[in-house]
């Protein structure tokens, strides 16, 4: 288990050794060691009523936020649903090590960070082969094209049909629309047609790791975090973020 935020780097460095150096690494943090990865769509009474629940979201979202899409933009309104805490098919990782770490750490809890190596994922979700180590691969545009997986996936949220999607998730980078996104650094998988948790899913661990964090430790690591700047009000540049950042800093 890990007990310092020197053994937490040591860890990710050692685990994503054998992963091409120049691709991203992605993180996610969950206060609970046990806890499936799965989208909170899944987990919720609304599973089977996914468009519906969009649907009104978007038709009366505008109304409450500056930071309405276009009505035509349904991508981003899935990204802006999910960071406003509806629940959907997409799964919130960040780019950020340590932001993953204090998510993890938010609770009193056993804890875990999973990392991704999310074009591993995508290359297996898309059943493409291999590609020589000197081209670069990229990220399908969740907006574009219907062969593309990730367009695919995210059309499946809209249409009530999960014919559109791909058997598996697919990583894509999100439009930041909300301040929160560029905050966390935050990314995304989107589930298509089968249901299970990623861990279910991929059990390759040149794809998904799990870093166990000894719940000894935790406070350590908490207070080491806000040394180094990873604090709920940069996390979330708002006044809730601030209220948050606030009341453990008093309690």
């Amino acid at each position: 288990m890990i007990k310092t935020i020197e053994k937490f780097i040591e860890a990710v460095r050692q685990g994503s050794a054998g992963w091409h150096c120049q691709e991203p690494k992605w993180f996610r943090g969950e206060p609970l060691c046990d806890t499936p990865l799965i989208p909170s769509l899944y987990r919720s009474a609304s599973r089977d009523r996914e468009n519906e629940l969009l649907q009104m979201f978007r038709a009366r979202g505008a109304g409450y936020s500056e930071f309405a899409p276009h009505r035509d933009h349904t991508d981003q309104w899935l990204f802006l649903a999910q960071h406003v805490g509806l629940p959907t098919r997409l799964l919130d990782w960040s780019e950020g090590a340590l932001i993953a770490l204090h998510f993890a750490l938010k609770k009193h809890t056993s804890a875990v960070v999973w990392m991704l190596n999310p074009l591993e994922l995508n290359a297996l979700s898309a059943g493409q082969p291999k590609r020589p180590d000197d081209l670069p691969r990229q990220f399908p545009l969740p907006w574009y094209g219907d062969q593309n997986p990730a367009f695919r996936n995210l059309r499946a949220a809209w249409e009530e049909s999960d014919e559109l999607g791909v058997d598996l998730p697919i990583a894509v980078y999100p439009t930041y629309v909300h301040p929160r996104l560029p905050g966390q650094r935050a990314c995304f998988t989107v589930h298509g047609k089968r249901k299970e948790g990623l861990g279910a899913l991929v059990s390759d661990d040149r794809i998904l790791q799990c870093l166990e964090l000894d719940p000894a430790y935790h406070d350590t690591m908490r207070r080491e975090l806000k040394l180094l700047g990873v604090t709920d009000s940069v996390l979330f540049p708002d006044l809730d973020g601030l209220a948050e950042e606030l009341k453990q800093r008093f309690s």
